[in-house]
């Protein structure tokens, strides 16, 4: 209670209403044994602010709007008021044109380029006014009418976006992997990195990977891409120069080496406003998946056995089928098609999407194909139920046109489109053809159904794609267009339903896709149904897929079919948080048989960052019997994690790591995995402190990373104090920013090193303290704390020894002072709990009176 009382007293916080005042009951507080009570009149006057320009966080209606720069005018006896010119509303996201007509309409002039300082209820109706000096604030709350259509959405005006601090950074994803199988021992080590580097807007990045293998394999390096970024706020648009590649929605992917433009809808309000898949398989040992995109190793994880989900791939995003290879510990591999096409896309009336790309073309084999290549796309809302789009691909030999329309009707969403194209390949002159595509989704939410089709067609044999084309002039003579497997139908489906509360989930998707000049098809379908009674989850799939096996040409004949039926249960062995998971796993696969592994895993610490988990497989066709064990720890600098295996026949052991590092002007900062756009946290002695709830904490320099922050959006970010020592005080906990793409946002949380001491104190007659008065350090003269119950000071101590001063009142009668010295402690030891004392307050000499608050009044 006295710890509230205090921060009442000192608070800075003003409502910018008239002036009232307040009549107080001091006999509330309890005074001494004395009879004194605490003088209180200064607290009888709100809404008082001495002029002057104050910074302040602005809010409207609750949302963070800034930081402006607001001039109180007024004077010291009667206060302040803030002081508006039209930027100011501009700023807020208010709608000047209606704020300007009701002025207008009072006989007043609307706010122009000077600053007025009256109230701005004058201007805006309806508007409320709170200054709060203590948080360092501004609040309006303003009604709905007079606020930006776009406000109401929790849009960021671009002036407030932050560019961010120039930094290095390296994200890394590591795993080692070793093998022994009847007598031969294979290592292979894995290391993906993302590395960038920030100049003021300006974003370097690069994308590779290195992998490596003993056995005269070696090491390769594998280059993904580099590229140099920045975003144009008044297109809405983001910039890319280097290696990139196209976004793979109408056209082919292509990757390519030159400048892309493109819009981004991140920047727009939420109701202006996309999409990379999820991979789903199924593991039967430790297995080793890799995901691959056009060529590129884009991905690479170890699993458990059972169930996987990826939904964590950063660069599936612009588009481009993933393929997935799983290859378990005894070496069986199998491999599998995520398709990854975007949907229907229907736009808002009059919004516009687009991207222009041009360069020259590479492809995983020849990077520097001396291909030039140009595509460009866009995308027009046209109505309520209409969006047109339309684009064109070209490189020296080859040219296509497409356009569409994209349907919203009461019986879903269509979509369809006509692509010609024309190429000039090598042995076999100019060739023709025409693609012709329809797509329909369809979201029942009263059943809770989400229903989409997309169906691609290939009228003409004389058809190739982008990428084909380019492929084929790359590849020179000697490769006939023919030779190449030319998709001449396709067919894509996705349905998942939710049963009710209690009747889980089923799910059904599927991919077929006939080739010219090829019997049969390429195939992947899986069906499946996940639920959960009380505590027990379990779920049930199965898979089948059919593959093209090369041969003397590109797409040979032949045909590879594999089905795999999936059951899962996890049984919790307790009723706690921190209880056991029994988990089963069956698999039956038609070409490797039967698999049963049986499990158990958890957590071994409090706070669930050390995991473990240890199961035993049986594979019934061979008789094989297998052992496997994963511990892993969330650091707040990493994640780490080992993995061992024994078989017939094998043995497998695995350690993995991923993480990050930051390099900025304070020095290094590493954590788990950073995303795209970051926040650096900076709050000096406040070790251990947690950066939100995640597993990043303050580090011993004073610095944490958030992860993941969302651009051109507000972002609040809280420190914990969690762990940190009771002799840090933080004066701030809370920042607010809305960062742009890719920036490194410095957030400064400001501390204070005080010990939180208790002294038992009463003056020299014996009589208590007033309850509520307050204590003043007298070096600085700053507030340090109050008197509570029982005549006990609780105050924060900047010295282990110094002088404080208790005051009641503005007479020397109701002021008394303490000398105090506290106990050594150790230098970097943490302060656990408070410091006790007992001294006597003394009176104060009247030549040794500073000026504090209540002594100038």
């Amino acid at each position: 209670m006295i710890v509230a009382l205090a921060l009442a007293f000192s608070s800075g916080a003003q409502a910018m209403e008239p002036t009232r005042h307040v009549q107080f009951d001091v006999q509330v507080l309890m005074p001494g044994v004395g009879g004194d009570t605490i003088d209180l009149s200064r607290f009888e006057r709100s809404g008082f602010i001495a002029p002057g320009q104050y910074r302040l966080e602005l809010f409207v209606n609750g949302k963070w709007r800034g930081t402006q720069d607001i001039e109180y005018r007024g004077s010291q006896a009667l206060g302040a008021q803030p002081c508006y010119d039209v930027g100011f509303l501009q700023r807020a996201g208010l709608d000047v044109q209606r704020s300007a007509r009701y002025a207008a309409e009072q006989g007043r002039v609307p706010l122009g380029d000077n600053p007025v300082c009256e109230e701005l209820a004058q201007f805006v109706p309806g508007v409320l006014v709170k200054t709060d000096l203590g948080e360092q604030r501004l609040y309006l709350t303003v009604p709905t009418y007079y606020l930006r259509s776009e406000l109401a959405d929790n849009y960021v005006d671009p002036s407030y976006w932050d560019s961010g601090i120039t930094s290095g950074r390296l994200n890394y994803n590591a795993n080692a992997n070793t093998v022994e199988s009847r007598g031969n021992r294979y290592t292979r080590a894995y290391a993906g990195l993302n590395a960038g580097l920030n100049v003021g807007a300006w974003r370097l990045r690069h994308v590779g990977s290195l992998t490596w293998g003993s056995g005269g394999a070696g090491a390769d390096y594998q280059r993904g891409q580099t590229y140099l970024s920045t975003d144009i706020p008044a297109w809405r648009s983001q910039l890319r120069i280097g290696e990139t590649s196209t976004n793979g929605d109408y056209f082919d992917a292509v990757s390519f080496r030159g400048v892309n433009v493109s819009s981004d809808e991140r920047m727009l309000p939420r109701s202006l406003r996309n999409y990379a898949p999820v991979i789903r398989g199924t593991a039967t040992t430790n297995a080793s998946v890799s995901v691959y995109q056009r060529g590129f190793l884009i991905y690479e994880v170890t699993v458990p056995p059972g169930p996987f989900a990826i939904d964590s791939l950063q660069a599936a995003g612009y588009g481009g089928d993933l393929e997935v290879k799983v290859v378990e510990a005894n070496g069986e591999e199998r491999r599998f098609i995520v398709p990854f096409a975007t949907g229907v896309e229907l736009l808002r009336p009059g919004t516009t999407r687009y991207s222009i790309s041009a360069g020259r073309a590479m492809s995983s084999v020849n990077r520097s194909s001396g291909q030039n290549i140009f595509e460009g796309v866009i995308r027009r809302g046209l109505s309520n139920m209409v969006t047109g789009y339309a684009g064109l691909a070209a490189s020296d030999y080859y040219g296509s046109a497409m356009g569409g329309l994209a349907l919203n009707t009461s019986l879903g969403a269509f979509g369809g489109d006509v692509t010609v194209a024309s190429a000039n390949l090598p042995d076999s002159g100019t060739i023709s053809g025409s693609s012709y595509r329809i797509a329909y989704s369809k979201n029942l939410p009263n059943s809770g159904t989400n229903f989409s089709l997309a169906a691609y067609r290939y009228s003409t044999s004389g058809y190739v794609g982008f990428n084909e084309a380019i492929a084929l002039r790359d590849a020179g003579r000697g490769r006939h267009y023919g030779d190449l497997g030319r998709p001449r139908n396709r067919f894509d489906l996705n349905i998942s339903q939710n049963l009710g509360p209690s009747g889980g989930t089923v799910y059904a998707n599927g991919s077929a896709t006939q080739y010219w000049k090829r019997s049969g098809n390429a195939a992947s379908y899986s069906m499946g149904y996940s639920n959960r009674w009380r505590d027990v989850s379990y779920s049930l799939s199965v898979q089948r897929t059919q593959s093209l096996l090369p041969g003397s040409s590109v797409y040979a004949a032949g045909r590879e079919k594999s089905t795999l039926l999936a059951f899962n249960i996890s049984i919790p062995l307790g009723r706690s948080a921190r209880a056991p998971v029994m988990n089963t796993f069956v698999s039956r696969d038609s070409r490797a048989g039967t698999d049963v592994t049986t499990g158990v895993g958890g957590t071994l610490d409090q706070a669930g960052d050390l995991s473990y988990s240890l199961s035993a497989s049986r594979d019934t066709r061979g008789g094989n019997n297998s052992a496997n064990g994963n511990l892993d720890y969330r650091a707040s600098v990493a994640n780490l994690g080992v993995s061992v295996s024994r078989g017939t026949g094998y043995r497998q052991g695995t350690l993995r790591a991923n993480g990050s590092v930051l390099a900025h002007q304070g020095g290094l900062t590493f954590a788990p995995m950073m995303g795209e756009t970051v926040g650096l946290l900076y709050a000096p002695d406040a070790e251990d402190a947690r950066v939100g709830y995640g597993q990043s904490r303050i580090d011993s320099r004073g610095y944490g990373l958030i992860s993941s922050l969302s651009p051109y959006q507000i972002n609040t970010v809280e420190l914990n104090p969690g762990d940190m020592s009771d002799d840090v005080e933080l004066m701030n906990s809370s920042r607010t920013v809305a960062p742009r793409a890719g920036a490194v946002v410095l957030l400064s949380y400001p501390t204070r090193r005080a010990r939180p001491v208790l002294i038992d104190s009463t003056r020299p007659d014996g009589t208590t303290l007033p309850f509520g008065a307050e204590v003043f350090d007298i070096a600085s003269g700053e507030p340090i704390g109050g008197v509570g119950q029982g005549s006990r000071i609780v105050m924060r101590a900047a010295q282990d020894q110094g002088s404080i001063r208790v005051e009641w009142g503005s007479k020397p009668e109701q002021q008394c002072q303490i000398d105090y010295e506290l106990p050594q402690r150790a230098k970097g030891v943490k302060q656990d709990g408070f410091d006790t004392l007992q001294q006597t307050c003394h009176p104060v000499p009247v030549q040794a009176r500073p000026m504090t608050p209540l002594a100038r009044r």
